[in-house]
């Protein structure tokens, strides 16, 4: 549908991809009116470029009448993709809406809204309709097996030549439309320049959704994913591990305790020691938030770290681990003394007050003369302002050259993508852009060692291209669930279940957007909610289904009962060690798990209720996910990793348990 200041545009790519329909790339060109300037005025809005109907689209990439008959008969899966890690990530069921979280505690939706003035009605309905979905940067629509993508495929075209602005997508369940807009608020547009590139397709499978990802986002420039070979543990795909302070001590650290947990890391049969420094590959050791004299204020607390970061990044270094920490370098306390020497720094809202980043109990007043927005608020850098520019390039020189840090997590980064009264105007994703490679410019310091960035609270969409190794989920926590922030249905709440459904969500997604970070595993039995079973479901996730594993338990207090449960992990980790696994949800919480090289399947189930499957509904799901033609009479199950039920032919999960087989059939070698 033809919309008021665009031309659209469609192509066929050269892409094929085993699963995948034709590529068709959809171009939109600014076709509106210019000033004086030969430029439009600044855009004060999220901007509509695009409105599609599904089944339309859907007629594009497939012929089978009898399968868009059935799409045209029956609602879909939506997957919506998220604005940033903390987002939700995962999959809403035929006729399901995501639940509205309340207007109270409004700050805390900064941390997963999509930014900019959205626009008031698209199609004929209120954007904040809440029975109107939506999702950014990658969505997908899902019948039964098959996928219906589209991808904003904009940043590509930045990695070589014009930056574009990030996407979301609004979804009409009843009127079967798709529209897009971008969020650019503040740009001035030139005569038929480039706005948004997306990208339509389907994908028979699961791994075909994959491959067909990773084809269009890849390989583009491998080197971004070179970068982290230093830190790899692989010998086929890039894999991190390593530990950090944060999920037991939080910020409550100091030297000695660091240096404790130093010690202590070698001297027991931790996760990190058995699967990884044992066998000689690289592991991170990651000082996290707690170090620094106040949020913003990035040096280190005398009170708590007399000797200075230096000394603690070269023990780190000489216990044969590389040197990690935790920076949030777009944020700021409006009460350190930082803040106050440079409020001119602080980016401003249109009635040029202080604009309030988020809400932190921990990081900002509630009141008075150094509270200038909500309570508890804390506000971001205007990355516009070259002097900001320098002062964060001369922060990571100090922290990597003369600290001698070479792992630096970049936190909360959505900050720098909020709408503001930038100093020098122009559109955040511009400025956002500028200081991101700035920040990441030293992936080699002056002594010739690798430097990697991780990406957290992460704009996707504007980040990939930058940040390789990113979180790709909410916190997780040592609770299954926040039952308050449950109740609130608020999306970015920490928590093991949220975090594991936004893990699985973007597992497509891991090795070609990202090297995809799901945060931390567990496996302590003090200061602990989550059960063994629970435990083991977070532990294998995150190896199956993502890219890197650190582990945050207390090394001082480790414990017989740790260490064999610990002994436990690290084998079904070795006998798993290579596999690629796809999954096929078959309800909400409820899945069937596949190596690509079909020798191994297994359940998921996060759900409240058992999961039960036949023996040939399994190898069903496996036949026809993998090309293979097994027969459920002839092949065996051998457990590797039991959480289930098996009475005969039923298999049947546990709550919040994953169950891993090697798929075994009569005459056939089991040797690997």
């Amino acid at each position: 549908m033809k919309i008021s200041g665009v031309v659209e545009s469609a192509n066929a790519l050269p892409v094929q991809v085993k699963g995948c329909s034709s590529f068709m790339q959809y171009s939109y060109r600014y076709d509106g009116p210019v000033g004086n300037t030969s430029e439009s005025s600044p855009d004060r809005r999220n901007r509509i470029v695009a409105l599609h109907g599904i089944h339309e689209l859907l007629a594009q990439c497939t012929d089978d009448q009898e399968f868009l008959s059935y799409c045209r008969s029956n609602d879909f899966y939506f997957y919506g993709g998220g604005w940033q890690s903390w987002g939700f990530g995962g999959e809403l069921s035929p006729g399901e809406y995501p639940k509205n979280f309340g207007p109270f505690l409004s700050g805390l939706k900064t941390y997963f809204t999509f930014p900019g003035r959205w626009p008031e009605v698209i199609n004929g309905k209120k954007t904040q309709d809440k029975f109107i979905l939506k999702g950014q940067f990658i969505i997908y629509f899902r019948w039964k097996q098959t996928y219906l993508v589209l991808a904003s495929t904009g940043p590509i075209v930045g990695m070589e030549a014009e930056l574009l602005p990030p996407v979301q997508y609004y979804v009409d369940r009843e009127n079967k439309t798709v529209a897009a807009t971008i969020y650019a608020d503040g740009k001035r547009w030139k005569p038929f320049e480039l706005m948004s590139q997306i990208t339509v397709f389907t994908a028979s499978t699961f791994f075909a959704l994959k491959d067909g990802i990773k084809k269009l986002f890849g390989g583009i420039d491998e080197k971004r994913f070179s970068m982290l070979t230093f830190l790899n543990t692989d010998t086929k795909r890039i894999k991190c591990a390593g530990w950090e302070s944060w999920y037991n001590h939080y910020s409550n650290i100091d030297e000695e305790l660091i240096t404790k947990d130093l010690e202590n890391i070698s001297q027991t049969e931790n996760l990190i020691t058995l699967s990884y420094t044992s066998k000689e590959l690289p592991a991170v050791f990651q000082i996290d938030d707690g170090w620094e004299k106040a949020l913003g204020q990035w040096q280190a607390n005398p009170e708590k770290f007399p000797s200075g970061m230096q000394n603690l990044a070269q023990k780190i270094e000489t216990a044969g681990y590389i040197p990690g920490i935790w920076i949030a370098p777009f944020i700021i306390d409006y009460r350190s003394e930082f803040a106050q020497q440079h409020k001119d720094w602080i980016l401003k809202d249109e009635r040029r007050k202080p604009l309030s980043a988020g809400l932190n109990t921990s990081w900002g007043a509630r009141w008075g003369r150094h509270q200038p927005s909500k309570a508890h608020s804390f506000f971001c850098l205007d990355l516009s302002r070259d002097d900001v520019l320098d002062y964060l390039d001369r922060l990571m020189e100090i922290i990597i050259e003369e600290w001698g840090f070479r792992y630096i997590k970049l936190d909360f980064l959505y900050a720098g993508m909020l709408n503001g009264r930038f100093d020098q105007g122009g559109a955040a994703y511009q400025w956002y852009d500028r200081a991101i490679k700035k920040l990441t410019r030293r992936w080699v310091n002056s002594r010739g060692q690798s430097v990697a960035y991780l990406g957290c609270g992460v704009p996707f969409e504007s980040s990939f291209t930058t940040l390789p190794l990113s979180r790709i989920g909410p916190d997780t926590k040592h609770d299954w669930d926040d039952p308050v922030l449950e109740r609130m249905h608020y999306p970015a709440r920490p928590g093991a279940k949220p975090n594991l459904i936004s893990t699985l969500g973007h597992a497509f997604w891991d090795q070609s957007i990202f090297i995809n970070d799901p945060d931390v595993v567990f496996l302590r039995t003090t200061n602990i909610s989550l059960s063994d079973g629970e435990k083991e479901l977070i532990a294998l996730v995150d190896k199956l289904f993502a890219s890197q594993i650190m582990h945050s338990d207390d090394l001082i207090e480790f414990n017989i009962n740790e260490q064999e449960f610990t002994q436990k992990i690290a084998g079904w980790y070795k006998a798993l060690d290579k596999q690629e696994f796809g999954m096929e949800t078959i309800e909400a919480g409820m899945l069937v798990i596949f190596s690509r090289n079909g020798k191994y399947c297994g359940l998921i189930n996060m759900s409240e209720k058992p999961f039960t499957r036949t023996k040939e509904e399994f190898i069903q799901s496996i036949n026809y996910q993998l090309g293979l033609s097994l027969d459920a009479e002839t092949v065996e199950l051998k457990p590797v990793v039991e959480n289930c039920l098996n009475a005969g032919d039923l298999f049947t999960a546990e709550r919040h348990s994953i169950s891993v087989f090697k798929i075994v059939q009569e005459a056939v070698d089991e040797e690997e």
